[in-house]
Formats: structure tokens, sequence, C-alpha cells
């Protein structure tokens, strides 16, 4: 007989569950940040004498699905302008779905991390005996940085104006999923959990310096979380990423992100204005 999963023997654990840091001055930039999730996963291999593991591995595929992200800025008075900056939507971000990956790891192989050191996947050892149980670990830590400030060069004033983070939305929505490879490459996607983090707040410069000497921050509770949802069961049906889990993107989500911050949508003002935030 071939090598075959244990019925009802896969299992994912979640140990530690995140949550979200008020927004913190760090340097010339406002941190966003977390404490981690962590997570556990194991499935039982069965087999027969002669059967062989050897290209079998277990790992944890993490998925992202939604992105929110965008900062006002405003000038000291009206007149010292206003921009909008964007990285969420077209074409600083192309698409909201993407195969997240550390270290490097090509998004081709799916797994999160593919270095062995980490723990995310695991490689079964040829010569172990049935049955076999292999065990992999999750561990994320979300976080994001906006400038302080941002130049103003059209503003009402007629002189290039440095304009303040006044308010900022991040929302970061993942699926991460314990999946078994074959050999030839076939995925079995055993169990999946859905978990996100939001950040929401607006800020005032106590002075207009540049950059600011501090700033008044005032988290909006409402758009401010972290939530980790059940352990299913199975492979997830959300078509919104569902072709990811078939036909791996060659572009990671930190590759993704990097572009988006690198290049956003910016949106520039004379004065002080109020802009669309679902808008590219």
């Amino acid at each position: 007989m071939a090598v075959r999963i244990q019925a009802g023997s896969a299992k994912i654990e979640i140990t530690a569950r995140p949550k979200v840091n008020p927004p913190a001055v760090l340097g010339r930039l406002m941190a966003y940040s977390a404490s981690p999730i962590q997570a556990t996963g194991e499935v039982m291999l069965l087999g027969e004498a002669g059967d062989s593991v050897a290209g079998w591995s277990l790992g944890f595929v993490q998925v992202q699905w939604i992105e929110t992200n965008w900062a006002l800025y405003r000038g000291e008075t009206i007149r010292d302008g206003s921009i909008f900056v964007q990285r969420a939507r077209p074409p600083a971000r192309p698409n909201q779905a993407c195969c997240d990956c550390v270290d490097g790891s090509p998004p081709e192989l799916l797994f999160y991390s593919a270095n062995p050191s980490d723990g995310e996947s695991v490689i079964a050892p040829v010569d172990a005996p049935f049955p076999l149980k292999l065990t992999v670990s999750h561990y994320d830590e979300p976080s994001d940085l906006l400038n302080l400030v941002e130049a103003n060069e059209g503003p009402a004033s007629g002189k290039p104006k440095p304009n303040f983070l006044a308010e900022s939305q991040m929302e970061f929505h993942f699926c991460t999923i314990l999946s078994l490879r074959e050999p030839s490459g076939v995925f079995h996607h055993l169990q999946f959990f859905y978990w996100n983090v939001h950040w929401q707040a607006q800020f005032r410069p106590a002075s207009f310096n540049d950059p600011p000497d501090k700033f008044k921050i005032d988290v909006i509770p409402a758009g401010s979380s972290a939530s980790v949802g059940p352990v299913y069961d199975g492979a997830p049906g959300d078509a919104r990423f569902a072709g990811i889990l078939t036909a791996p993107p060659s572009v990671s989500c930190n590759q993704m992100a990097t572009t988006e911050i690198n290049a956003p949508n910016r949106h520039v003002a004379p004065v002080w204005q109020n802009f669309d935030v679902r808008l590219p």
C-alpha cells in the first residue's frame, strides 16, 4: 500500500493569539506592531514495510486576502495642503490576495518558510518507521511603518510645506493552513484558520518641527483589534484566494508590500482636503 494520511490525525493548536499595540513614534516613522500569533500543527502518516516517505513534507501555508493601508497627512494650516497615501489599491497593489512567505522562500513552494531552522515545514525522515508523526510550528508578528512627514510641493501658501501624519488605517487578514505535500508536489490542505490585525488612529503633532518632537495619538477603538477564528477541517473554499493554493504566484506578499511602500498611490492637495479612502 502507498503512504497515506491517518484519518482524523491532522491537528492545529493555536498557542498564542496576537494583540495590537498602539502606534508609536520611532525616529521619523510611526510604528505599528502586534504581539505574535503562534500555532503548532501535526499529522500522522501510515504505510507498510517497503513504503517510502521520501519527499513527503508538512508545513504551514499562509495567504493574505484583505489589506487596508492608507494615511492622511495635513500641513500646519489649511493653506499648507494635505496628502493622501494609498498603498492597498492598484496600481500600488495590483491585487489583494497573495502568498505570504518569509526568509526569501519562493512563493512557488507555497510553504510560509522553507528554511528548516524556522520549524514552519519539515521533510519526512526517510528511515522513520510507521506510523510517522510529523510536527511543525507557525510564528508571525505583523508590523508596518509610515513616515511622520510627507513633503507637499504645491500648497496654497505657495511654498513647499511639510504635511504631518493626521490619520491612518491598516487591516491585514490572513488564512493559515496546515498542508501536507506529496513528492509529486500535490498538496493536501488538512486544516485552517482565519486571523487578522487592525490599526486605526488619529494624530496631532505636539510641535510642527520636521520631524515633530512628539505626537498626540488617539487610537480609534472600533478600528484597532486582533482576532483569531476557529480551526476548520479540510481546505478553505474561499474563492478570493483559492487560485493561490492550486497555482502559487511568483510574487509573495512581502515582495508586493515592498512595491506598495516604495511606490504608493499619492494624491496631493493645495489645501486641507477629505479624500475618499475607498479609491486608489
